[in-house]
Order: structure tokens, then C-alpha cells, then sequence
């Protein structure tokens, strides 16, 4: 190291200052400027170095094993010993698991002044320090440690990002080290996001330990509302009428067409839930007569789990319409069916009456339109379509959808309505049950597009806020 605190690494120049509290900092330059230095030959490694190759970046792999590593790296890739590796290049990945940390104590000096990225995650969530602030504390303590690309897979970077997020985030309590890496994660093709200093690392590792985040409220609510159905439908039939009078007949038709009724019951309940948690926040913003006022932490999450209850929806109503085409049969569904003849002590039916037909048609426009409400959900449609487009078709057409799917409940369940033997035990049969809700979110929905009210909440949609009254001293 040269007096005016300068040591040459290569052909780079670092500079940093070694008085005691100070941590390392280097001349700040172009990543391609130098090899990206990659520590580790396994198949991430690999992945990492295929993907900066082909973005034009000159890639040195190091191994302890340089030899026998060499047939199975990308062409245009040196690989060599790690601490000639490590000479050639400024920016250093680390694709080691923290298993193998300790080997890094051994390359501690090569690696001062270095930008060295930990690219590991953890295998369980815990409340302990992150690998990269393990690394960063008690290992590299003389190199510019940045955590960063662990929510990239190596299937990922093989496939040209065609799978996964492309979002990665990026932290480090070096600001440049962190602004150098950012820079190389863009010339890769990711959207990097600055998470800020080292201790976020903490939240960066747990991110590929989540399981579905996402759509953890929408699940719980699909399988408690499934639950919840599948009793009430047991309940109103199959269990009444083994109680009442010992038949076993129907239970053991449920799964087939009990569950097919439950199955109803949830696809039109769980795409009234898509449009309700807009309805309340319309009313609130009309209550308070401002868009800036925050909503409550439920109805936050709700808001935000609207496309995965959408999916969900039709998901469900899929299976609906499969077990419907299996099962539409006089023998299951006779009240839809013209009597026939009874030839030889059989029963034979004949053409559908209207309100078969008309089931029919509901249901499968209601289908239809679910499935372009899913098909412009995901993003690579969402991000074809402007604004409006997509206002339209998740709004209107959606709300247009949920009276289609309530208007095949009501045919479905019209001819049992008035029949007092249906409403078992003093509850209502599950057709009355399910088109409550739905019906209730578009009377509600009528009612804001009042010109009164659709007036006032536009323009407090636009930044309109209604001021608030002036109190007397």
C-alpha cells in the first residue's frame, strides 16, 4: 500500500482510509470498465456468469479447483484460481453457500476494498442477523459487502429472465458500493430497488422464504368460505334428511352434486368479494369527503387481494362448470327437463325447459367473462392496455360479470324460493343464501352511480377534498 493511502489491485485503482472507525471506499467507475469477478463455480455461479455475458460483460469465475471447473463454464468465461480472480476485477459475486464462509477468511486480504456481493439466502426465517451482515461483521470486515440477486433463481438467469420477478433488491451501508451494484443489476435486465443499508438484508433474505405472500388472504378466506359452504349444504340436505328419516341417498351423492353446489355457492361469493372492499372504500371516501384519508389495515389487505379472490374465483368456477357438464343429467337436474314417456317402468324426458336453457347461457357467459377478467389481470396483458381500457374491463365488464353470475344464481334457485320445505331447520336454502351478498354489492353500486353521489366521488377522487367545518370559540 502507498503512503497516500492507495493500493493497487490489478488494474484498478482503490482508495480507501484506514483510521479507525472509517470503512473502505474506492474511485467510482464504470462496472464494465473491469472482469465481474464471480467466487464459486456451482451452478448458480454458473447461471450468473452465463447471464453477464450475454449482457456484453467481460466474467472471471473463481474456483479452488480451476482445472476440473473449466470444461463446464459458459464460453468467454476465464476461470482460474480465486485469488487471481479476484486481482482482475473490482466487483466481486459471491455464489457460496454461508457454509463455505470460512473459506473466505483465507482470501480476507485479497478481497480489502473489494465490492464482494452475497448472492446467498437462508434456509429457515429466524430472528438473527443476515448472512451478509455475518459476512460483513465477523469475515470481509475491510470490503464493501452488499447483499444482492438472492430472489434470482439460476433457472432464471438460464431462461433469460423469462421466469420469476425481475425485481431485485439491492442493500449496502456503502452508498457508491450500492449505486455500483444497482448499475449492474440494470445492465443485466433486473429493476433493482435500493432497500438502503445492510441490516435490510434481514428482510431481502426472507423474501425467497415466503410462500406466497400474496395470496395468503385470499386462500384463507377460499378455504374458510369452502368449509363454511360445504357444512351449510350438508346441513340443509343430506344430513336433514338422514335425521328426519334415515336416507343415506343423498349423501352419497354429495360428492358429485352436493359439491358441485358448493362449488357455485363459492365462485359468485368470492367475486362479490372483489367489488365489495371498493364499494366500502367509496363510501368511506364520501364520509370523510377525501382520497388522502387512510384506510384501515383490513380493508388495506382486502383492497390489495382483489386479484388474487379474482382468480380464485375463477378457478372455482372452472370446476363448477366441469362438474356441471358431468353431472347435467334429467336424472340429477329433472326439474329442468320436459317429461317424457314412461316406457317399461322408466322414466324418459324429454328438451330442456327455458330455464335450463337459460341457466346454461348465464353460466357460461358469467365463465366467459371471468376468464377475460383473469386474462387481463396478469401482467403481460395488464401492461398492453392503457388506463382506461383497464378500468373498463376490470370495472365495468366486471361489475357487469357479477350480475351475470347473480342472474344464473337466481335461475338456478327460482323454482325453490316459494316451496316452505326448502328452508330446513329455519335456514334458507343455499341459492337464497349466496345471492344475498352479490345482490347487495350491485343495489350498493347503483346507488353511487347516482348523479349525486357519482359527482361528489369523482371529484373527490380527483383531489377534491371538502373542508371541514369551522368550530365556534
Amino acid at each position: 500500500m502507498a503512503a497516500n493511502g492507495k493500493m493497487s489491485t490489478g488494474n484498478e485503482m482503490v482508495v480507501f482510509k484506514t483510521s479507525e472507525g472509517d470503512g473502505p471506499k474506492y474511485v467510482k467507475d464504470s462496472p464494465r470498465d473491469h472482469p465481474i469477478v464471480i467466487i464459486g463455480a456451482g451452478d448458480y455461479g454458473r447461471s450468473f456468469a452465463g447471464r453477464l455475458v450475454k449482457t456484453g460483460f467481460r466474467v472471471v469465475i473463481g474456483s479452488r479447483d480451476p482445472e476440473r471447473r473449466r470444461p463446464n463454464v459458459p464460453e468467454g468465461v476465464v476461470v482460474t484460481s480465486n485469488s487471481d480472480a479476484i486481482s482482475r476485477g473490482k466487483i466481486v459475486i459471491l455464489a457460496v453457500p454461508r457454509d463455505a464462509y470460512s473459506d473466505m477468511a483465507e482470501l480476507r486480504s485479497d478481497l480489502t476494498g473489494k465490492i464482494v456481493v452475497d448472492v446467498s439466502n437462508k434456509e429457515k426465517l429466524d430472528t438473527e442477523k443476515s448472512n451478509a451482515e455475518y459476512l460483513s461483521e465477523d469475515i470481509l470486515d475491510k470490503s464493501l459487502v452488499v447483499k444482492g440477486f438472492n430472489v434470482v433463481s439460476a433457472w432464471s438467469l438460464e431462461s433469460g429472465l423469462a421466469g420469476g420477478s425481475k425485481e431485485v433488491p439491492i442493500c449496502s451501508d456503502d452508498k457508491e458500493a450500492r449505486g455500483e451494484v444497482i448499475q449492474l443489476a440494470k445492465d443485466m435486465g433486473f429493476f433493482p430497488m435500493d432497500y438502503g443499508c445492510l441490516r435490510a438484508a434481514r428482510d431481502v433474505e426472507a423474501i425467497p422464504l415466503h410462500l406466497l405472500p400474496g395470496w395468503r388472504f385470499a386462500t384463507k378466506v377460499m378455504f374458510g368460505l369452502l368449509a363454511f359452504m360445504s357444512l351449510y349444504v350438508l346441513f340443509q340436505g343430506p344430513l336433514y334428511k338422514y335425521v328426519k328419516s334415515g336416507v343415506t341417498k343423498d349423501i352419497q351423492h354429495f360428492p358429485g352434486k352436493g359439491f358441485n353446489r358448493v362449488l357455485a355457492m363459492l365462485a359468485l361469493t368470492l367475486l362479490a368479494l372483489v367489488y365489495f372492499p371498493g364499494i366500502i372504500a367509496a363510501f368511506r371516501q364520501l364520509a370523510y369527503g377525501t382520497k388522502y384519508q387512510r384506510f384501515p389495515i383490513w380493508l388495506d389487505t382486502w383492497l390489495k387481494s382483489r386479484k388474487q379472490l379474482g382468480l380464485l374465483a375463477l378457478l372455482v368456477a372452472s370446476l363448477h362448470a366441469i362438474f356441471s357438464a358431468c353431472l347435467m343429467s334429467p336424472e340429477y337436474y329433472y326439474h329442468m327437463y320436459e317429461m317424457g314417456p314412461v316406457i317399461e317402468g322408466r322414466q324418459f324426458y324429454g328438451m330442456m325447459f327455458w330455464r335450463g336453457e337459460l341457466l346454461i347461457f348465464t353460466g357460461g357467459l358469467a365463465l366467459a367473462l371471468m376468464s377475460v377478467l383473469g386474462v387481463t389481470s396478469t401482467p403481460s396483458v395488464q401492461n398492453a392496455m392503457n388506463w382506461r381500457e383497464f378500468v373498463f374491463v376490470q370495472s365495468k365488464l366486471g361489475f357487469f360479470c357479477l350480475f351475470v353470475g347473480t342472474a344464473h344464481c337466481i335461475v338456478y334457485g327460482s323454482t325453490g324460493f316459494n316451496k316452505m320445505y326448502l328452508y330446513v331447520w329455519y335456514t334458507p336454502p343455499p341459492a337464497l343464501l349466496v345471492m344475498l351478498l352479490p345482490c347487495l354489492i350491485i343495489l350498493l353500486k347503483l346507488f353511487l352511480l347516482s348523479p349525486c353521489l357519482n359527482s361528489r366521488l369523482m371529484r373527490i377522487r380527483r383531489g377534491w377534498e371538502s373542508k371541514p367545518k369551522a368550530t365556534s370559540v
